[in-house]
């Protein structure tokens, strides 16, 4: 009994270690650029335009805004024709902005704090990245103020 004991151990163990170790190279590769890439200056005299990079502005909602519904439409602006992509409670929602760059989503959102991380990707693969956060809560609903009794009770009655 003790040796099935020790070997079911070891080898949860195992697995934890492994899946651990997986998730750390995964969260290097992510936060961490690639820093082996050289960068050579042009040999030739010519200017060589840079992109202009990616634009991205969220109108609405605002940081920090505080609703009751649980349903928020996210809008905004990012460069003409870009790949827009919305993360919202680890779903996301793929979109591309319109000729004028405009772009909007509608999603469900939960009880409490979330975060909004909207990317817009232009063609040249340039991106910009914009978080809002967003708070929803049922405690702003209007709750009936508690009415005074007319009459008052037999131990607040005084002689």
């Amino acid at each position: 009994m003790k040796k099935e004991v020790v070997i079911a151990i070891l080898i949860g163990l195992s697995f934890g270690l492994i899946i651990t170790y997986g998730l750390y190279r995964v969260r290097k590769a992510v936060t961490t650029p690639n820093t082996s890439s050289t960068i050579t200056a042009p040999t030739d005299a010519t200017a060589t335009p840079t992109p202009a990079g990616a634009m991205l502005t969220i109108l609405s909602p605002e940081d920090g805004h505080v609703q009751e519904e649980n349903e928020v439409t996210v809008t905004g602006t990012a460069t003409p024709d870009s790949i827009v992509v919305l993360f919202v409670n680890g779903e996301e929602f793929i979109s591309s902005a319109d000729a004028s760059g405009s772009f909007s989503f509608t999603v469900a959102l939960e009880e409490g704090s979330t975060i909004l991380s909207v990317h817009a990707i232009d063609e040249s693969g340039v991106g910009a990245t914009q978080e809002r956060v967003i708070i929803v809560s049922k405690l702003l609903s209007e709750q009936p103020e508690p009415q005074a009794d007319k009459e008052a009770s037999p131990a607040a009655e005084t002689k």
